[in-house]
């Protein structure tokens, strides 16, 4: 295998383990690391489309339509009619905010575990790595639609 093809591997088997190790330890609180994504985003963004929700985190806007649906269902957000008449807010509700909290502080017991090897400069170096990639990545699909 090319270094290249082994690195791409290598990013997204970390991904997968990543989401599936949050997954287990979330789900005893009722959500998923696909569903965390998107509470953490309203939670710092505030408010905002579900259009807006898919291209900030990158996702598809079906896979993110089935989450917000999922999420409605359990009472975590809710969508509040906004300017554009075809397109509702989708914020937190009340419940949500408050199990905030717990579910940030089990998040930040995972990163912290999944990092504790790292050095800050060492995060940092991966962080700027990683974000060259990133940017690669959208550069090329500009050119490539």
């Amino acid at each position: 295998m090319e270094t290249s093809e082994l690195l791409l591997h290598q990013i997204f088997q970390t991904v997968r383990i990543i989401s599936k190790g949050l997954n287990q330890h979330l789900e005893s609180h009722g959500i998923y690391s696909s569903e965390w994504s998107i509470i953490t985003t309203l939670t710092e963004k505030g408010s905002m489309t579900q259009g807006a929700l898919a291209s900030y985190l990158n996702i598809e806007p079906p896979a993110v339509s089935k989450t917000l649906v999922k999420l409605e269902k359990k009472g975590l957000i809710m969508r509040i009619p906004g300017t554009d008449k075809r397109e509702k807010q989708v914020m937190l509700t009340n419940q949500a905010n408050q199990q905030y909290l717990t579910w940030q502080e089990i998040v930040g017991h995972h990163r912290n575990a999944l990092l504790a090897n790292l050095s800050p400069q060492q995060q940092q170096e991966m962080t700027r790595l990683l974000q060259t990639i990133f940017e690669n990545a959208q550069h090329y699909e500009k050119g490539a639609t």
